[in-house]
């Protein structure tokens, strides 16, 4: 499997996978036009940018995502300003400026700094139940010292293959974490890194 930072030429690929770990989610937040402003939303500086993305392929073809952030980089994200002129003047901008704002709250919360925080992972549908997954844990646990994510406590899917490929739940969560609805996880694989 090859390792590759996104590029612009990407990002329907991304945007694609970004909209499929939580469609329900997006449609609840932008309605009919999902798609397309998950698309703006990876084109923006939200912590779901394309420049934050690593894409995985398999023979030359692009099969999943990843964003892994460390703590300096959540920090500048957190504290990132949109530009406002992005967001104007109609109701889907609103949203997908409400949007933005509720992905800077996630770069808020406090991870230590020999860990790195999971932003997402998603493998398209297509290449699913092939362990693509499993190598891409693999490859993050060689290069890791530890690793944070968050998941939906109703995302019983997810929540299996994380606990499948080694986390726990975070036993002392951060006195910043926001997600009430979610779940942090940890790392308890030994890592190399």
């Amino acid at each position: 499997m090859l390792f590759r930072s996104a590029e612009r030429e990407d990002v329907h690929f991304v945007a694609s996978l970004v909209f499929d770990t939580d469609p329900s989610h997006f449609k609840r937040a932008f309605g009919r036009k999902a798609n397309k402003c998950v698309s703006e939303l990876v084109l923006l500086n939200s912590p779901l940018n394309i420049r934050h993305m690593t894409v995985c392929e398999v023979s030359g073809q692009p099969v999943a995502i990843y964003a892994l952030y460390s703590i300096k980089e959540m920090s500048q994200l957190a504290s990132s300003r949109p530009n406002l002129r992005d967001f104007v003047p109609s109701l889907s901008k609103f949203r997908l400026l409400l949007e933005f704002r509720t992905l800077q709250k996630a770069m808020r919360m406090s991870i230590s700094p020999n860990q790195s925080y999971l932003g997402i992972i998603s493998v398209e549908r297509n290449f699913r139940n092939m362990g693509l997954a499993r190598m891409i844990f693999d490859y993050l646990f060689e290069t890791c010292q530890e690793i944070v994510l968050d998941v939906s406590r109703s995302n019983t899917r997810a929540l299996s293959i994380y606990i499948r490929y080694g986390f726990r739940p975070e036993t002392r969560l951060p006195r910043d974490y926001p997600l009430k609805d979610c779940i942090r996880l940890k790392s308890t694989r030994k890592t190399t890194g």
